[in-house]
């Protein structure tokens, strides 16, 4: 066995091994071991080409071995398992083959698998973000590692770092796991590419870093500043000191500083590679873009819904004209015959400084899987796609954000409000639709990882079913025939009103107006008036309607500030430039003000972590994955009439 703690010896190729998981007879103890190891390094998180389906006939085949293995051989093999399960992101079938493995076989210290289940156990309490467990398996490998040694060959030993920092990372201790990634890499004599993705991975989790107050961050900051016994990480702090500026007057300043930086570590420390955002800045061209692409469905059955996006983009180019800015704005209509990568190369040949689109999510992926197959020393253009990607979709293109309407963020703005007003106990009311379980499964992962509990959930499909979804989901039901069974065993009529359920925080409720016109007044009839409930935007027509939405009175609901609390010198300019817009497109038009603002304020938005701008769907900043965050507005029903709140 290997043994050393948390160092590497042996510096083997940095390719991947070939895995081998099916033996016709027990391997050698030697062998049973580098099962896990191997698959470990062959499962890198930045491996793109993976089949799903030959993951998963992978993991088949792994288990059919394991079935008639014998220890700790089959304890190997469920590791193996286990991390392919994880691999592919199907979490639930990864945790139930770890909770097979017997771990009374992998404590045997002579075979040390009981290291490896605890870093693959902490690899699947990170992809399942449950920090009780993270803390828990951190503690033990401390424990491992302080007890023994362990040695890693160099392939594994970057995996467990990796894995280690993540966990750092989701604990909020961000400039800790880049910290770890340093320290553990910098004497590896690293192929460069490898070494690139490590340094864009310690910026990752600066970056977090710099997400924090000012205050925490600075704090943070001095602290390792007086305690850094490494150059390198002497480095990356002097590097987190020169993005800390916030005022996008001094980009220029900031290159200079960077220029500096780099020619002095160049010579001083020549491992120093800076991540992609940092050598993006360096050569980046902060002055306004002189020509934008939009890439929108023009025709086809998107087309009012891009038109209403290139309306609201127009509208800032006519207030902005006013003030004599040069732009040219080129449209490219993404229903066309012509393929969303070609589309995009020919905007880009034609001069292209940023593009907008596209705004259909299967072209979003196409497009972002294009950019990122895009040669690495090729300067980006910058493009804001106006949808999502899948989650499963893990390519990283440079350049490419993403921002978009989603329920998604509208179900996390409610459970965030839930939880910052003491409401931890949450039922759920939504439509039994592909739309209502998506806002509810966002609802739920994000109320779940604040801690706070779903009890119940009801699903409606037309109006003649909502006294009975509502009535078993407050516990009418139940008591109605609690009610029936007394008088049964007692023989006699029996004076009663119906309870509901008494632990309820809050309703969280998805669905339409003339929906939530109905639902309201079937929660107040059913003795659950006082219960507050909290809607998405979809419960608000967009318009004024007292004499109907009186029925709604009490409901607080999430929006974006165009419908609830416009600029109002934009929504004259709007009303001015379109005077006949129809307004069941006002949020596609906010989204495309949005985007063209965003466009503008792009430059410091990517490189100033504290950066934002007041949109017309939100307060608007872009994360370290590339994602456009939507702080939301809040509003009230009062007698029949929508009221803006003032969210502290």
């Amino acid at each position: 066995m290997m043994a050393l703690i948390f160092t590497l010896t042996g510096c083997e190729s940095m390719q991947p091994q070939e895995q081998k998981t099916q033996q016709p007879q027990a391997p050698s103890v030697k062998a049973q071991n580098s099962i896990v190891l191997d698959d470990i390094a062959t499962n890198s998180d930045d491996n793109q080409t993976t089949v799903v389906v030959d993951v998963q006939e992978q993991i088949r085949q792994v288990l059919d071995t394991a079935r008639t293995a014998s220890s700790p051989y089959k304890e190997a093999l469920l590791l193996s398992a286990t991390h392919n399960a994880i691999k592919i992101n199907n979490l639930v079938l990864a945790y139930k083959i770890y909770s097979r493995i017997d771990v009374a076989q992998v404590q045997t210290t002579q075979q040390e698998l009981d290291y490896f289940y605890e870093l693959i156990g902490l690899e699947l309490a990170v992809a399942r973000q449950d920090l009780t467990a993270i803390e828990a398996k951190q503690q033990t490998l401390d424990q491992i590692a302080n007890s023994r040694s362990v040695v890693l060959d160099s392939h594994h030993y970057l995996k467990a770092t990796t894995i280690r920092a993540d966990a750092l990372s989701l604990q909020g201790k961000h400039l800790a796991a880049a910290r770890l990634v340093v320290f553990r890499t910098e004497a590896m004599g690293l192929e460069q590419d490898i070494r690139q993705k490590l340094h864009n991975k310690i910026w990752h989790f600066i970056s977090l870093h710099r997400q924090l107050t000012a205050k925490e961050s600075k704090a943070s900051l001095s602290l390792e500043l007086t305690q850094a016994p490494s150059q390198e990480w002497q480095a990356w702090l002097e590097l987190h000191d020169i993005f800390s500026v916030g005022d996008q007057n001094q980009f220029g300043q900031m290159q200079s500083r960077l220029k500096m930086w780099l020619d002095d570590w160049k010579q001083t420390y020549v491992t120093i590679i800076p991540p992609f955002d940092v050598s993006d800045f360096i050569i980046a061209d902060f002055a306004k873009a002189n020509q934008v692409a939009v890439l929108l469905p023009q025709t086809g059955d998107l087309q009012h819904a891009g038109k209403a996006i290139i309306d609201g983009i127009m509208t800032s180019r006519y207030d902005e004209s006013q003030d004599n800015s040069p732009l040219d704005i080129r449209f490219y209509d993404t229903n066309a015959s012509t393929p969303i990568d070609q589309l995009y190369d020919r905007a880009v040949v034609e001069g292209a400084q940023f593009v907008i689109g596209p705004l259909e999510k299967d072209k979003v992926s196409a497009l972002k899987k294009h950019v990122a197959t895009l040669q690495l020393s090729q300067q980006p253009v910058p493009t804001l796609a106006l949808n999502y990607s899948p989650a499963e979709d893990h390519n990283n293109a440079r350049g490419f954000f993403e921002f978009g309407l989603s329920a998604d963020d509208e179900a996390v703005a409610v459970a965030d409000y839930a939880i910052a007003h003491g409401m931890t106990r949450a039922l759920i009311l939504r439509p039994d639709s592909e739309w209502g379980e998506r806002a509810s499964d966002a609802f739920r992962t994000a109320f779940t990882e604040l801690d706070g509990v779903v009890l119940d959930e009801a699903k409606f499909t037309e109006p003649k079913q909502f006294s009975k979804e509502v009535r078993q989901l407050l516990g009418i039901e139940v008591s109605m025939a609690r009610h029936r069974r007394m008088q049964e065993k007692l023989g006699e009529k029996l004076d009663y009103t119906p309870r509901r359920r008494q632990d309820i925080d809050f309703i969280f409720m998805v669905a339409t107006p003339n929906e939530g016109r109905q639902l309201k007044p079937t929660i107040n009839y059913h003795f659950g008036q006082d219960i507050p409930v909290l809607a998405t935007s979809h419960i608000y027509g967009g318009h004024e309607a007292a004499k109907f939405d009186k029925d709604l009175n009490s409901i607080l609901f999430v929006d974006i500030p165009w419908i609830l609390n416009p600029d109002k010198a934009l929504k004259e300019s709007f009303n001015e430039y379109l005077p006949n817009a129809q307004s069941q497109f006002q949020r596609l038009h906010a989204l495309g003000i949005d985007a063209f603002a965003l466009m503008r304020e792009y430059p410091a938005l990517k490189h100033v972590a504290s950066s934002s701008i007041d949109g017309s769907t939100g307060q608007l900043s872009i994360n370290a994955n590339g994602k456009v965050k939507r702080n939301l507005s809040w509003a009230q029903f009062k007698k029949g009439i929508v009221v803006p709140l003032e969210i502290k």
